[in-house]
């Protein structure tokens, strides 16, 4: 037998139950959420990592306790679900918000199991955005630092403070406030927020 055969040979002596699917979930390199009607019902350690989580501040909950708000929540919903209906599968990059209250910027993509209820079996994974080029994806192009002040915006923070917390002049912040601002064609912060969050 030719070694093109080998590996489907191999994986059809194998049966599902030596296979550990929730031990191979648990181990992802990546962060991953199971969802069922939007209430998360697993998740990974990485995930419970990057969102600053014990297990119970996921496992049991709604989706919202990730986002910034409310109505982000109900919006992510209702953009998503017919998006999942139509391709199963969706990935976008948006702000989301640790169990710690600080908000940070992730790569989401997501797969529905049912295309008639899209909501109703839902497997999520989440990378924090970095410098890699191949990560750059928001609707708006946007440096590191410019995410990482548009996050802190949205906590609504002072120049000052988000100064402090980034180590950087309040000059600075201003700076990349109103690069911001020109990218999103909005004339304050709170249509920035707004734009931010949608």
């Amino acid at each position: 037998m030719g070694e093109a055969h080998r590996p489907r040979e191999l994986a059809g002596r194998m049966s599902d139950t030596d296979l550990d699917y929730r031990r191979i979930f648990l181990g992802l390199p990546v962060a991953a959420i199971i969802a069922r009607n939007r209430v998360m019902v697993d998740c990974n350690d990485v995930t419970l990592s990057l969102f600053r989580a014990e297990r119970g501040d996921i496992v049991g909950n709604l989706f919202e306790v990730l986002y910034p708000n409310h109505t982000e929540f109900e919006a992510a919903g209702q953009r998503m679900e017919p998006l999942l209906a139509a391709r199963l599968s969706r990935s976008d990059d948006r702000i989301m918000r640790r169990i710690d209250g600080t908000h940070f910027w992730v790569t989401v993509r997501g797969h529905a199991f049912n295309r008639k209820v899209p909501h109703e079996v839902t497997a999520w994974t989440f990378s924090e955005l970095s410098d890699d080029a191949g990560q750059q994806r928001t609707a708006v192009a946007l440096t590191r630092r410019e995410r990482d002040v548009a996050a802190l915006l949205i906590d609504r923070m002072t120049s000052k403070q988000i100064a402090k917390s980034l180590n950087i002049s309040p000059k600075t912040v201003d700076i990349h406030r109103a690069g911001l601002l020109r990218k999103y064609a909005v004339r304050n912060t709170d249509d920035l927020i707004r734009c931010l969050l949608n």
